[in-house]
């Protein structure tokens, strides 16, 4: 096995419903943002705190633990998230979690989630950034249509007049 290889398989976590529970620092509020509003939109039921009670850890289905830099801490937070079987993640720590937060973009149907397996969420932020002009709202209308006319074969090409991918809703047949 290729010891470079990412480790883990990329899943969607449906959250709707669920609870999930932050641990995090007052101070770490406004890096927070995007991620909360990110399990709002998916209809995760949020509860955040900056002192962790274990009997928190049981009314939750994942725990997130947000303050960077203090490794202890977050060896303990994991430690006992996981013996109540909780789905963890530490920030900045990829050994103490069970699963990664990409870095996303949508467009209609369409999700990308770009992950560096929680190496550097800097560098996933920014090949996000940087494929984000490829996708317009064109984009995720034609992706729709795909689905909606349940294409067995859409094709998903670049356009060389505009520097955008354009979805067709099936493929030219080979033969």
């Amino acid at each position: 096995m290729n010891p470079e290889r990412l480790p883990g398989m990329p899943v969607e976590l449906r959250l709707e419903g669920r609870r999930v529970l932050i641990l995090h620092k007052p101070e770490n509020a406004e890096s927070m943002a995007p991620r909360l509003a990110a399990l709002a939109a998916c209809g995760a039921r949020v509860t955040t705190t900056t002192d962790l009670d274990v009997q928190d850890l049981d009314a939750h289905h994942v725990v997130l633990f947000w303050p960077t830099n203090e490794p202890e801490r977050a060896q303990a937070f994991s430690r006992a998230a996981r013996q109540v079987g909780r789905l963890v993640w530490c920030q900045d720590a990829p050994d103490l979690s069970d699963f990664t937060l990409p870095a996303l973009w949508e467009s209609g149907p369409v999700r990308i989630a770009v992950s560096t397996g929680g190496r550097s969420s800097a560098l996933a932020r920014a090949v996000r950034d940087a494929l984000a002009p490829l996708l317009d709202a064109a984009f995720g209308e034609q992706a729709w249509a795909a689905v909606r006319a349940r294409a067995r074969r859409p094709r998903v090409r670049a356009d060389p007049a505009t520097a955008r991918l354009v979805v067709e809703p099936e493929a030219p047949d080979p033969g």
